[in-house]
């Protein structure tokens, strides 16, 4: 059996290969519209691994983390892009009735009428329905959107919404399933925040590029010195092998 020295140390290889994954998954997202850098973390696990010197030494656990940080938000002038708060999100829903978060506000009206992302997702209101405009030749032409969500045609005062903007108390729970949407692994009830929305600005993303390539440069750097230390912990084994056998 190898020793719990090789052990931590192949562990903590496979930890910096995920955290060079995820960055060089952040570098691939810094132009995506409120896209959330992700981060490798370490835990100490709850659980002992072995004892050793009748001491019992503890092993860690690696995992990935969303940086929830609000990204640069940028004027675009489009009446259906939106942009949020920190902590706050938008309600979507799929064709299959399953609902999801998300905070890209790039949004669009549907041929059906429906205001959605530009995934086709449906976004909801504050009593949890799909938000239906007009369709057709009853589509506004233009649309005001209020701090709070509320959707008025300025033409013939006509209001929609308004659009759920909600917060949850543990947005560690959320996880990306893809294209800006995250599910609730928790099960939380999100609170109602009710404002802070700039119709015409978009989020971007909050990845900083220069910070995430220095990054990525010390992983490497961790990297080839865990190397250096496992082949190290090898040979002390040899040796302490061969004194043995004299």
């Amino acid at each position: 059996m190898s020793s719990y020295a090789e052990q931590n140390l192949v562990r903590g290889l496979s930890f910096l290969a995920e955290r060079q994954a995820a960055i060089a998954n952040n570098l691939a997202n810094v132009d995506t519209t409120s896209y959330k850098r992700r981060v490798a973390v370490a835990d100490q696990e709850p659980s002992r691994f072995h004892a050793m010197l009748a001491e019992q030494m503890p092993t860690i656990r690696y995992r990935e983390q969303s940086d929830y940080g609000r990204g640069i938000v940028r004027q675009t002038d489009n009446q259906l892009d939106v942009a949020l708060d920190a902590n706050s999100w938008l309600r979507v829903q799929n064709a299959g009735g399953a609902q999801f978060f998300t905070r890209n506000g790039q949004l669009q009206i549907a041929k059906d009428g429906r205001l959605t992302t530009r995934g086709g997702e449906a976004v909801l209101d504050t009593s949890g329905n799909p938000i239906q405009l007009g369709a057709g030749e009853l589509a506004p032409s233009k649309i005001t959107i209020s701090p709070n969500g509320q959707i008025q045609d300025p033409i013939t005062g006509q209001t929609w919404g308004p659009i759920a903007i909600v917060a949850v108390d543990k947005p560690d729970g959320l996880q990306p399933t893809g294209d800006g949407l995250y599910i609730d692994t928790l099960s939380q009830k999100p609170t109602t925040v009710g404002d802070g929305l700039q119709q015409g600005f978009l989020e971007g993303s909050n990845v900083d590029s220069l910070q995430e390539l220095v990054q990525m440069i010390t992983v490497e750097r961790s990297f080839a010195a865990t190397q250096k230390a496992l082949t190290g912990v090898g040979r002390l084994q040899e040796n302490i092998i061969a004194s043995i056998l004299r």
